[in-house]
């Protein structure tokens, strides 16, 4: 057995069997009881001949029993791969058989639906697998560079590639990440992220290793819920994306009124944060820090981080992203091709929570890496700059990917779902306020000559083929699109008249 993970689960086990590890909707799951019934799907995966280079998928919400399916799997030896329940059927099949996933573990109510839409992968239920005795679990070494999981992320092929994570980066991610958050065995954490989204190494797995108790918030994260949660659990520590922080902000009469007092760090980054959204927080949660965090799915999360304490009510100066964490290295590359250490440029980052690559994507791999003084880096795609005090500032994005609500979305893969459907004739895709003014992804479409198509119909063609966070909120109808003089879209005069709908 090896892994930060994996070890520490076993030492709550042994020495605080009856502190809670898990809570979710009135059910409480000490750690022994975790740790045994991980250890019960571990033995069963293999006895079916499933150990290390395997992997193995992870389909439902964020329940005790998925949280157990991953651990087992990982007692196994093998990897990890979330899916995300609400993502379609063809979606799903598309990256269970990417994978090549050994088998599919679920909760017993979804056996039957999953098996006749995944033939060609066995279907197991988490429930059915963790009675199975584990006395004679044989150890299952995994080396640092074989798998923790695969997660998959937008891509601009169309197609979705896994980010493969060895266990070398989970616990260079542990070792990095525990002395920023301070979480302990007294420490109570809120889990506000889905299992297929990496900010669960941040909120789920990461809480475990140190011995605190982790509430698993709602599929859906609704802000009454969350906020009551909050309160009446006395919640130390949570993380959460920009966009949620400002919802739960403004939900209702805000915080004003709240008791926050419990929380002592909240942990968030993967879009650009409001200003006024950490001013609330630090003001209605007295003893909290807000820690700004940046970092891609291909550095396991977490690689840049800019603790946040001072009030300043009037703020209105973006927030840097950070500092690099031990044992990482940030370089930048201009449009000339030129690194240095201070930018302006592309971020690059080095160190050991790197991936080992995508999954079949050799193509995709080999642009992901550059090679700088004999060290490897991961080109972000991100723009950045480093300031003179040391903190690095975040300056958008150099290509076709934005952030909607924390999800990394590739807005070629959305225009090419779009483009799909018979009616379309041409789509072009931002991300731009909603009607609501928050940050959604709206798309601007073009039909085919005599055809017709409505919103409704777009939006279910479009659902079909992508996970929910993927499809277009509004879609704007226009008679042509605007080109330049080579015959390419006006993507600026796009955006413009998307603006102006």
């Amino acid at each position: 057995m090896t892994g930060t993970l994996l070890r520490a689960l076993a030492e709550h086990a042994r020495n605080a069997p009856d502190r809670c590890a898990l809570a979710a909707g009135g059910r409480r799951t000490g750690y022994a009881q975790l740790h045994n019934e991980a250890r019960g799907v571990a033995a069963a995966l293999r006895q079916r001949g499933i150990g290390p280079g395997d992997r193995v998928a992870v389909h439902g919400e964020k329940t005790p029993g998925a949280v157990t399916a991953i651990l087992g799997v990982l007692l196994a030896g093998a990897a990890y791969v979330p899916l995300d329940p609400s993502a379609p059927a063809a979606r799903r099949r598309a990256l269970v058989e990417d994978a090549g996933a050994a088998a599919v573990l679920t909760a017993r109510a979804r056996v039957e639906q999953l098996a006749a839409d995944l033939a060609a992968t066995p279907v197991l239920a988490v429930e059915d697998l963790a009675t199975t005795p584990a006395d004679s679990l044989p150890e299952a070494p995994a080396g640092p560079e074989d798998l923790a999981y695969v997660l998959y992320t937008s891509g601009s092929t169309g197609r979705p590639k896994g980010v493969c994570i060895p266990h070398r980066a989970l616990d260079a991610f542990f070792d990095a990440v525990g002395p920023l958050l301070g979480i302990g065995p007294d420490s109570v954490c809120l889990n506000t992220s889905a299992l297929h989204f990496d900010v669960s190494v941040v909120d789920l797995l990461l809480p475990l290793v140190h011995g605190a108790t982790v509430h698993l918030g709602p599929a859906v994260p609704l802000p009454g819920l969350l906020l009551d949660l909050i309160e009446r659990e006395q919640v130390t520590h949570m993380a959460a994306v920009g966009s949620t922080l400002t919802l739960l902000a403004q939900h209702g009469d805000g915080l004003t009124g709240r008791r926050l007092g419990s929380l002592r760090r909240i942990m968030t980054g993967a879009e650009i944060l409001n200003p006024a959204t950490v001013q609330a927080w630090l003001s209605a949660a007295g003893n909290a820090e807000v820690v700004n965090g940046y970092g891609p799915t291909e550095a396991t999360c977490l690689v840049v981080a800019q603790p946040i304490a001072r009030r300043e009510p009037g703020r209105t100066e973006p927030y840097p992203i950070g500092r690099p964490l031990p044992g990482v290295r940030i370089a930048f590359r201009d449009a000339d091709g030129r690194v240095s250490d201070s930018g302006p440029g592309e971020i690059l980052v080095a160190g050991a929570q790197l991936m080992t690559g995508y999954l079949n994507r050799p193509e995709e791999e080999r642009s992901a890496f550059l090679d700088v003084d004999g060290v490897r880096h991961y080109r972000t795609g991100d723009l950045g700059q480093l300031h003179p005090d040391g903190v690095i500032a975040f300056a958008g994005r150099a290509d076709d990917e934005v952030k909607v609500r924390g999800y990394r979305i590739n807005l070629n893969e959305v225009r090419g779902a779009v483009e799909s459907y018979p009616a379309v004739a041409q789509a072009f895709v931002t991300a731009a306020p909603d009607r609501r003014g928050e940050a959604a992804l709206i798309c601007a479409v073009r039909l085919r000559d005599g055809a017709a198509a409505t919103e409704n119909e777009l939006v279910a063609h479009v659902a079909g083929l992508l996970p929910r966070y993927m499809v277009p909120r509004e879609f704007v109808l226009l008679p042509d699109f605007p080109a330049l003089s080579t015959g390419k879209p006006d993507t600026v005069r796009l955006r413009e008249l998307v603006g102006a709908r």
